[in-house]
C-alpha cells in the first residue's frame, strides 16, 4: 500500500508514468551490474532511439533523444540474466539483489493559498504539467474528463449517444496513432512534455481516487462509463478541439458537414419552384447568429504611461465566459525557476496560463469575431457528380469513411460508419438544414459548398505562443510572441511595468484581402455573406485566383495573415474593446482600411454595441477626471477596479428619460385605455425610482431588463446586440460620432410611443408571471445557488449596456444561476518593487464540487464587490499559504 504525506508524496507508478529516461536507466544498470557486461551490451542494443522531428525548433533537442522505458523491466532483464553468471561459484548462496533508489522523473511542489489557488513549482516542463494536472484534478477533474471523452471519438461507445460527433472527431484526428504522427509529434518538445505531464497528473489523481470515489452530482463523474485514465494524446485531442469551436466544431457547421449524404440520391433544389425563397434571407440571418457564440464575450482595457497616474502600465481583464463546463476559468500560478513564472487563470484542462501576469507583463483577451473559415462554391461536373471544376479542369471529390463504436440498449457494441466528402479546400457541407433552397447535391446552381478552416492547425502553435507571451519582459517582446498566430479567436491586450501597452487583433484569419473578397464573393457565397453581414462568406472555388494568399511572415503552410498585417497598437496610450471589431479600440485614433475578414462584428463605420460605447465613455471620463471615481484625472488601480464594478446601465442612460415621459403622458391622457393604467403606473413608478444600475441593492433593474429585451425583439439587428431603426432613435447613428450615437427616442413618432407602452406592460406581465416583484432588490432577483444558499450577483445583460455583463434568463423566481458573464477578472499594475500588484476575482469560485471549501467563497466576495490580492512573490505566497506543501513525485 502506498503511503503519502503532505510533504512528500510518491504514488504508484501508473502506465502514464512508468518510465524514466533511457540513458539514466542504462547508466544505473552499468553502475549496479558492471560484471554482467555481456547482458549490458544486449540491453544497450534494444534501447530504441528516434529522430527528432523538430531539429530546427529552438525548443527541441538538437540531437537524437532516447526513448523512456521502464527501469524495472531493464533491471529485471539484467538481474535475471546475471543470476546464472559464471562469475558466481557453484553452490554459492544467491544474495537478493539490492535495487538502488530510482530517481523520480517527475517532481512538482504544490502549495495552495487562500481561495484554493495552487502555486506549482517544478524544474522542468513535464513536472510542471504533472503538478498542474494533479492540482487541477483535485478541484475539477470531471469537467475536463468529460471533454476529453467527447474529443476522443468514443462518446457513443461509452454512452450510446451522439455518434455523429464521434464520426467528425475521428475524421479530423484519425486514430490515436495517426494523430500522434500527424499532429502531436509536430509540437515542440517543450509543449509535448508539458502536455504529457499534465495528462499524467490527471491520471494519477484518477488512479489514487478511483472511479467509484470521484465527485457526484451535476458536475461529477462517479462511476461514469466515460471515465478512463487519459494520456497525452487524449488530452491533446481535446486541446485541438477547443481551437475549432468557432469553425469546424461550431454547431451549425458541424451539422452541415454531417448532413452531407453524397450523390447517390441526386437532388437539385429548384429555388424558383420552392416556397422557401421568401424565408431564405431570414434563415441565413439566423445562421449568422449561430456563428456568434452566445455565452462568451469580454471587456479589456490596457493603459500605458500616458493614461496612468504613476506612469506604469495598468491592465483590466474581464472575460465573460460560461460559469459551467469547459469554458470556466481556473486560477493557478506556474513556475519553473529562471524560465517561466506566470499566474492568472486557464480554461478547464489547459496546461498553461491563458490570461494572467508575470513580474513584468500582464495580458488578457476579448472574443474577436473575425472570419475563421471561408466557404468555397465549386461547380459540379454534370456528367460526374463526384468531380468539380478548378481552373477549367475536373478534380475528383475524395471520400473518406470512418467508423465508430456505438453502445446499444442491450449492452452490446456495434460498429457504425460515416462517409465524409472533401475537396482540396476541405469538407463538403450541405446547408439544406438552414434553408432547402441552398441544399442538395448539387445545389440549385449545380454546385457544392465546401469549406476551409483557418484553425485546423492552430493547436500546433497555441502553447508555444502562450508560453512565449509569459516569458516577455516588455511590449515588443510580447508582440513578437504573437508571430506564431496561435490564437484561435481573441483580441490581444497587454501592459508592462514600464508603461507600455499593446493591442492587437492577432488571431487566425484566412488571408483574403478586400480585393480578393470583392472579386471572388459570387453566387451562393455572396447571398450567404449579404444575409449574415459577412459572418459567413463564400468564395468562388473554381478559380485558383480565389485561393487564400499569404504574407512573408505568415506561419508556414497556413495561408493566414501574418503578424505585420493585423490591426495593432503599440504605445503608451489607451486601448479598450468589448467584442466589436478592432476599429475603435482607441477612439482617438481609429484603426481603418482593413478587410472585413478581420472583424465582421462592428466593422469599420458600423454601429457599435452599447457595451462598447459605455467602455469608451468611461475611459474618456476618467482620463479627463470628469467622473465620480476620483478628483484626480487618469487611472490608478483603485479607480480601474471601481470602474469595473460601477454597474451602470447605458441603455437606460440613453432612453429612460424619454420612456418615463411617454409613460407619464399616457397615464394623463383621458383617451388612454384605463385597463392598462394600474400596471403601467406601478411599472413606471418603479423605473422612476431606480438608480439606473445593476447593483445588488438596485430596485427596478428587472423592469428595464425585460423592457429593453422587448425593444430588441422588435428593432434588434440580426445579431440582437444593437437596436437598428430609422424611426426609433431621436438621434440616428453617425459614423463620425460612433460612441455618442444613436441616442434618445423619437417622441414625434406615435409608433414609438405605442411600442414603449406595449413593452412596459409586457415587462410587467413577464415579471408577474415569474413571481418577481417589480421593486425587489436586484440581488434578491439575480443570484447563484450554492448549497441551498442564494449568493447575490451584481451586473446585468450586456445587451442593455452593462459593462460587467451577466448572462441570465428570467425564470420562475428570478434570474437564477447565471450561465455566463463576469468570470475571472484581474486588475494588474506595478510599483518600484519586483512583485506585480494583482487584484483578482473568480466570480463562480474555483471548484465545481459542492463539498469543496472553494465552491462559493469567491462568489461571496464578488457579491460584496471585494477582490483577492493574488500572491505572486515568495514572501507573499508563504504569508497566504493554507495547508502544508505537497511534493508530488513519480
Amino acid at each position: 500500500m502506498t503511503s503519502r504525506s503532505p510533504i512528500n508524496s510518491r504514488g504508484p507508478r501508473s502506465s502514464a508514468l512508468d518510465t524514466v529516461d533511457t540513458l539514466s536507466a542504462y547508466n544505473l544498470i552499468t553502475t549496479s551490474l558492471a560484471p554482467c557486461g555481456w547482458i549490458l551490451r544486449r540491453v544497450h542494443g534494444i534501447l530504441p532511439v528516434e529522430e527528432n522531428d523538430n531539429d530546427n525548433d529552438k525548443d527541441a533537442p538538437s540531437m537524437r533523444t532516447l526513448h523512456r522505458i521502464t527501469v524495472a523491466a531493464i533491471l529485471g532483464l539484467a538481474i535475471t540474466a546475471c543470476s546464472d553468471s559464471s562469475d558466481r561459484s557453484p553452490g554459492a548462496p544467491v544474495e537478493p539483489p539490492v535495487e538502488p533508489p530510482v530517481e523520480p522523473t517527475l517532481s512538482a511542489q504544490i502549495r495552495r493559498t487562500e481561495y484554493g489557488i495552487p502555486h506549482i513549482k517544478a524544474d522542468d516542463w513535464a513536472s510542471l504539467g504533472y503538478g498542474y494536472g494533479y492540482a487541477y484534478s483535485q478541484d475539477n477533474f470531471c469537467v475536463t474528463m468529460r471533454e476529453v471523452a467527447l474529443a476522443s471519438g468514443r462518446w457513443a461507445e461509452f454512452t450510446g449517444e451522439d455518434i455523429d460527433r464521434d464520426f467528425l472527431s475521428r475524421y479530423i484526428n484519425g486514430t490515436k496513432e495517426e494523430f500522434t504522427a500527424d499532429f502531436f509529434n509536430k509540437l515542440p518538445q517543450r509543449d509535448q512534455e508539458l502536455i504529457t505531464g499534465y495528462a499524467a497528473g490527471m491520471a494519477r489523481y484518477l488512479n489514487e481516487t478511483g472511479v467509484d470515489n470521484l465527485p457526484e452530482g451535476e458536475n461529477g463523474c462517479r462511476g461514469e462509463p466515460w471515465v478512463f485514465s487519459p494520456d497525452r494524446i487524449d488530452l491533446m485531442m481535446y486541446l485541438r478541439k477547443i481551437a475549432l469551436q468557432a469553425s469546424t466544431d461550431q454547431g451549425i457547421v458541424r451539422g452541415a458537414i454531417l448532413a452531407v449524404k453524397g450523390p447517390d440520391a441526386l437532388q437539385m433544389a429548384n429555388i424558383d419552384s420552392m416556397e422557401v425563397r421568401p424565408g431564405l434571407k431570414r434563415d441565413l440571418a439566423a445562421m449568422g447568429r449561430e456563428i456568434r457564440p452566445s455565452e462568451v464575450g469580454s471587456n479589456a482595457i490596457a493603459l500605458g504611461s500616458d493614461a496612468t497616474q504613476n506612469g506604469g502600465g495598468l491592465l483590466l481583464g474581464n472575460p465573460h465566459q460560461p460559469w459551467n463546463g469547459s469554458g470556466r476559468w481556473y486560477e493557478a500560478h506556474l513556475t519553473i525557476p529562471g524560465e517561466y513564472d506566470a499566474a492568472g487563470a486557464s480554461l478547464q484542462g489547459l496546461p498553461w496560463i491563458a490570461i494572467g501576469f508575470t513580474r513584468d507583463v500582464a495580458w488578457t483577451h476579448t472574443v474577436d469575431y473575425a472570419t475563421r473559415f471561408t466557404l468555397y462554391e465549386v461547380p459540379l461536373n454534370p456528367d460526374d457528380p463526384m468531380q468539380y471544376e478548378y481552373d477549367g479542369e475536373w478534380r475528383d471529390i475524395v471520400t473518406t469513411t470512418v467508423s465508430a463504436q456505438q453502445l446499444l440498449e442491450d449492452g452490446t457494441v456495434e460498429t457504425q460508419e460515416h462517409t465524409f466528402y472533401s475537396t482540396q479546400y476541405g469538407l463538403v457541407l450541405d446547408l439544406g438544414g438552414v434553408n432547402p433552397a441552398i441544399g442538395g447535391w448539387p445545389t440549385f446552381a449545380g454546385t457544392l459548398m465546401t469549406m476551409r478552416d483557418a484553425n485546423l492547425d492552430t493547436g500546433l502553435r497555441s502553447l508555444r505562443q502562450w508560453v512565449e507571451k509569459a516569458q516577455a519582459t516588455n511590449m515588443e517582446e510580447y508582440r513578437q510572441a504573437l508571430r506564431h498566430i496561435g490564437n484561435p479567436v481573441f483580441h490581444e491586450f497587454a501592459a508592462d511595468r514600464n508603461g507600455g501597452m499593446f493591442y492587437g487583433q492577432i488571431s487566425a484569419v484566412p488571408h483574403v484581402d478586400q480585393a480578393k473578397l470583392d472579386q471572388c464573393l459570387t453566387g451562393i457565397g455572396a447571398l450567404v455573406a449579404g444575409a449574415t453581414t459577412n459572418a459567413f462568406i463564400g468564395l468562388d472555388g473554381s478559380r485558383s485566383a480565389c485561393e487564400w494568399g499569404e504574407d512573408a511572415d505568415s506561419p508556414e503552410g497556413s495561408n493566414l495573415f501574418g503578424l505585420s498585417s493585423h490591426p495593432q497598437i503599440l504605445g503608451t496610450g489607451t486601448a479598450g474593446n468589448s467584442n466589436n471589431s478592432y476599429w475603435l479600440t482607441d477612439v482617438t485614433r481609429p484603426l481603418e482600411g482593413f478587410p472585413v475578414v478581420f472583424g465582421w462584428m462592428g466593422h469599420e463605420g458600423n454601429q457599435q454595441f452599447l457595451r462598447t460605447r459605455i467602455t469608451h465613455s468611461m475611459i474618456a471620463d476618467r482620463l479627463a477626471g470628469g467622473d465620480e471615481l476620483s478628483e484626480t484625472p487618469l487611472f490608478d488601480q483603485e479607480t480601474l477596479k471601481t470602474l469595473m464594478y460601477s454597474n451602470r446601465v447605458h441603455g437606460a442612460e440613453l432612453v429612460l428619460d424619454d420612456v418615463l415621459q411617454i409613460c407619464d403622458e399616457y397615464l394623463n391622457n383621458p383617451e388612454a385605455d384605463p385597463a392598462n393604467a394600474p400596471a403601467l403606473a406601478d411599472t413606471c413608478e418603479v423605473l422612476s425610482n431606480w438608480d439606473r444600475r445593476v447593483n445588488v441593492d438596485s430596485r427596478g433593474a428587472q423592469v428595464f431588463t425585460e423592457f429593453w429585451a422587448g425593444i430588441r425583439d422588435t428593432y434588434g439587428s440580426p445579431y440582437q446586440n444593437v437596436v437598428v431603426s430609422d424611426e426609433f432613435w431621436a438621434v440616428d447613428f453617425d459614423p463620425a460620432n460612433p460612441i455618442g450615437t444613436p441616442a434618445g427616442i423619437d417622441l414625434t413618432v406615435q409608433a414609438n410611443r405605442d411600442l414603449v407602452i406595449e413593452k412596459l406592460l409586457q415587462a410587467n406581465q413577464r415579471l408577474t408571471d415569474a413571481g418577481v416583484a417589480l421593486g425587489a432588490p436586484w440581488g434578491e432577483v439575480q443570484f447563484l445557488e450554492r448549497n441551498n444558499e442564494r449568493v447575490p450577483i451584481h451586473g446585468g445583460a450586456g445587451t442593455m449596456g452593462v459593462f460587467g455583463a451577466i448572462s441570465a434568463s428570467l425564470q420562475e423566481g428570478g434570474y437564477k444561476n447565471p450561465r455566463a458573464g463576469n468570470s475571472y477578472i484581474q486588475v494588474v499594475t506595478w510599483d518600484e518593487s519586483e512583485c506585480p500588484i494583482a487584484d483578482t476575482i473568480l466570480t463562480h469560485s474555483q471548484s465545481v464540487q459542492p463539498d469543496s471549501d472553494y465552491y462559493a467563497d469567491q462568489t461571496r466576495l464578488y457579491a460584496d464587490k471585494r477582490w483577492v490580492r493574488f500572491p505572486f512573490c515568495e514572501d507573499e505566497i508563504q504569508a497566504a499559504q493554507i495547508g502544508e506543501t505537497l511534493v508530488l513525485e513519480e
